[in-house]
């Protein structure tokens, strides 16, 4: 069995996979409905997908963020994120956000990424908590609301609030 790490190809098939690995790992609608809604918007900065022969395992998405002073329009916020659950803790998940930091990294078009999850996991990815950098998020996240500079200076004049798409306003409606 080979693991297969790639970006997600503008494929209707391949688009329906990736909702339905969000659905299987959340056992609910609420992660596939925020997929599909960053779509629909236009928000959808990049979306990576993990194949374990031919079949969609897991999947993770990035969209644009609004930062209250400094905002360049080229930060993103990582999330979500999805394995499905007999794929689970056999380091996917973590391929896939080490894959496409290193693309966004390479790229270098994206100056920082913020994520609002568990702070001992997204430790490992080199996130720290996003308020040593002045930044917080609407959430209330505290600690748990980090950010990651993927270049020298990235969260250098960025202070404040920062916003996700429009589209995770909606979720858990």
């Amino acid at each position: 069995m080979t693991l297969l790490l790639r970006r997600l190809r503008p494929d209707p098939q391949e688009l329906e996979a990736t909702l339905a690995v969000h659905r299987a790992a959340f056992g609910r609608d609420d992660e596939a409905r925020l997929v599909q809604r960053l779509r629909e918007a236009g928000d959808s900065a990049l979306e990576w997908l993990a194949e374990m022969d031919g079949q969609v395992v897991g999947h993770v998405a990035y969209s644009p963020v609004r930062i209250e002073h400094g905002d360049d329009g080229r930060a993103l916020g990582l999330a979500p994120v999805g394995v499905l659950p007999a794929w689970q803790r056999r380091g996917i998940g973590r391929a896939l956000i080490e894959a496409s930091l290193a693309a966004l990294r390479q790229d270098g078009q994206t100056p920082l990424v913020v994520v609002l999850g568990d702070p001992a996991w997204y430790g490992h990815f080199g996130f720290a908590p996003a308020a040593a950098a002045g930044l917080h998020d609407t959430y209330g996240g505290g600690d748990a609301f980090m950010a990651l500079a993927l270049r020298p200076g990235g969260l250098d004049g960025r202070r404040g609030r920062v916003d996700y798409a429009a589209a995770f306003d909606l979720l858990g409606e």
